[in-house]
């Protein structure tokens, strides 16, 4: 789980952000009580003879806190023995920040080994980024199918996706194959497969044949059954089914692609492709 992430998909997110809060408040208050602890122990300091040497408080306020920095004035209290060419080597203790810091940082490694290397409370990277793919392949999914609800006649493309042709394969052997073959050879409607249309053979206009229907020649309207991505799809896959040649086809109806016309026909049961 992200620190900046606030929304929580599960009881263990928020398990886990209230044990990652518990320690950060931990590390706060642990922080200010070194703090005070250096600071009492500035006031009594031994003595280099062994005696307790009570020092007076020495005005700073909270930088002076912080830092626990001794004056040059009384440097004195803390000078070892040492002596090295008449350079001195003075006691400091480590400023309160520094180790505040320094035990927050053991804490949260234990809190991170417990966390990712044992209990596995949180994901790791990689799952992560697993999580983040599948959360953005649904958003993809949910985008895609809100904008095919806006498609019409005017706005459809072909559909290539292998998914997408496979629906609209599923979708026209059950509601299509009844009348145009299984193959899309023809039988009541006309043959799919050739190159002649009855109402246009584009990918709008069999969207809106599909859309729409031709009631004056049997074929429904699909609009009430299936949505707009999905005429999309068989739209798309009756395309693709141009050229395959199919066993026993009906003779060709309508207008060639290009313009050329043919014969009418003489089939007034003939469904609009």
């Amino acid at each position: 789980m992200s620190i900046m992430n606030l929304s929580f998909k599960s009881g263990e997110d928020l398990f886990q952000f209230i044990l990652l809060g518990v320690l950060l408040l931990f590390t706060v208050i642990l922080f200010f009580v070194v703090m005070n602890i250096f600071m009492l122990l500035k006031k009594l300091s031994i003595g280099g003879n062994g005696s307790t040497v009570v020092q007076a408080a020495d005005k700073g306020g909270f930088w002076k806190g912080l830092t626990d920095a001794v004056p040059v004035s009384k440097e004195e209290t803390v000078m070892l023995d040492h002596n090295y060419d008449g350079i001195r080597e003075l006691d400091n203790h480590l400023p309160p920040w520094w180790l505040g810091l320094f035990y927050g940082t053991i804490i949260f490694a234990v809190y991170y080994l417990l966390d990712y290397h044992v209990f596995h409370w949180s994901p790791s990277q990689a799952q992560e980024y697993e999580i983040a793919m599948t959360d953005a392949k649904k958003e993809v999914e949910a985008y895609q199918a809100k904008l095919g609800e806006s498609l019409d006649e005017k706005s459809v493309t072909l559909a290539t996706d292998p998914k997408a042709l496979e629906a609209g394969k599923t979708i026209f052997t059950e509601k299509c194959a009844a009348c145009h073959g299984a193959a899309g050879e023809g039988t009541v409607g006309p043959n799919l497969t050739d190159e002649y249309w009855l109402h246009g053979g584009t990918i709008n206009d069999l969207f809106a044949t599909i859309k729409n229907g031709v009631p004056e020649k049997g074929m429904i309207s699909w609009k009430a059954t299936l949505k707009p991505n999905e005429i999309q799809n068989v739209a798309s896959y009756i395309l693709g089914l141009q050229g395959t040649n199919p066993a026993n086809p009906k003779a060709p109806q309508g207008v060639k692609a290009g313009g050329d016309a043919t014969a009418a026909t003489t089939d007034s049961t003939a469904a609009a492709k």
